[in-house]
């Protein structure tokens, strides 16, 4: 084979696993609002989005995923991204449906953690 042929079959074979890796919140049915989880309890947890902290409730019917994993609620860490998709109350609280888990990092105003701004700085001054 030929130089070509190879690296086009291994650009396809990455092209087709792609999906494997990352979980698209899109593929599921209702409006995904996505966050960094900043509170847990044994009922729900809070989600901090870019408009504001959203209380999320638990209900017997909600169903945990981390990527293609159907987990529990144990799952849910502070600090990590995740969606939600359920039903929001005149009260603002939203009761999920659906909770996504292991989300990819927000690239809009991303705001790097102390520990990294602080490497960079060292970095910089050697």
């Amino acid at each position: 084979m030929n130089r070509l042929t190879i690296t086009a079959l291994v650009t396809l074979a990455l092209l087709a696993t792609a999906g494997v890796w990352a979980h698209d919140a899109k593929l599921h049915k209702g409006k995904v609002i996505e966050g960094e989880i900043t509170s847990v309890g044994a009922g729900g947890f809070e989600l901090k989005t870019r408009t504001g902290t959203i209380k999320v409730a638990f209900s017997s019917k909600t169903k945990f995923e981390h990527g293609k994993d159907t987990v529990d609620k144990s799952h849910l860490a502070k600090g990590d991204r995740a969606g939600v998709i359920g039903t929001k109350l005149p009260t603002g609280e939203i009761v999920a449906r659906e909770v996504l888990l292991g989300l990819p990092a927000s690239k809009e105003g991303a705001v790097p953690k102390p520990d990294q701004a602080t490497k960079k700085n060292a970095e910089h001054k050697h």
